[in-house]
């Protein structure tokens, strides 16, 4: 349970790192977007506006799920559903997302990089989870409380 406890921990750690990344640095618009993106947005252009604003949004929602494990993995035994929650979002929102962005066209090296980062997480995350639930590591019951 220990090892899946501190995984929460890195794992809402490394969500907060992104919430920042892009909702307050906004480093993805800055990368990836047109090098003219945050002058427009500011200037009030509709479509650049939406562009920071759904970065800004997501990056919120990035940091209540980082938020979220760290709370929780004062409790690891209680979390299980958050934890596998996260699994299906680093699948699907991430490696998904990364794979969906490489076939649209963008550089490949920045999505190949979290592509790996989201493998380890769920990989590590699987493993975990796995142990905690495994009959032998449970502290035994003891039927008289019952």
């Amino acid at each position: 349970m220990r090892r899946l406890q501190w995984w929460m921990r890195v794992a809402g750690a490394l969500y907060l790192l992104q919430a920042v990344i892009a909702a307050i640095v906004l480093l993805p618009i800055r990368v990836l977007g047109p090098a003219d993106a945050l002058p427009r947005a500011a200037a009030g252009d509709p479509t650049t506006k939406l562009l920071v604003d759904t970065w800004i949004l997501f990056g919120l929602e990035v940091g209540v799920v980082g938020a979220a494990l760290l709370l929780a993995s004062r409790v690891p035994a209680q979390a299980r559903v958050l934890v596998g929650t996260v699994l299906g979002l680093e699948l699907v929102r991430g490696i998904g997302h990364d794979i969906y962005m490489m076939v649209r066209g963008y550089e490949a090296t920045p999505f190949v990089v979290w592509i790996v980062i989201h493998t380890v997480l769920i990989v590590t995350g699987l493993v975990f989870l796995r142990r905690a639930e495994s009959p032998g590591l449970r502290a035994p019951v003891d039927a008289r409380a019952s």
